[in-house]
C-alpha cells in the first residue's frame, strides 16, 4: 500500500505484514486507525478504516 507521510510528504509503502496488522486492528475495532511511521522522518500517519475501503482487495479482507 502507498501512502505520503503528512509530515514530510516523502511517499513510502506499507508491507503486507503491516497492511495485515492494520486491518486486524480495524476489524477488532472499527473506529481505531493505524499509525504508519515515515521511514524518513519517523512521525506516524493516521490511516483510517476509510483508506483501506478503497483498495477493492483490503476491503474484502475487511469484510471477511
Amino acid at each position: 500500500m502507498q501512502i505520503k507521510c503528512a509530515f514530510c510528504s516523502m511517499p513510502f509503502a506499507l508491507s503486507q505484514e503491516q497492511v495485515g496488522q492494520a486491518i486486524e486492528l480495524l476489524k477488532k475495532d472499527s473506529h481505531a486507525h493505524y499509525d504508519a511511521h515515515c521511514p524518513k522522518c519517523r512521525h506516524a500517519t493516521k490511516l483510517s478504516r476509510k483508506a483501506f475501503e478503497l483498495n477493492p482487495i483490503y476491503k474484502k479482507m475487511l469484510a471477511a
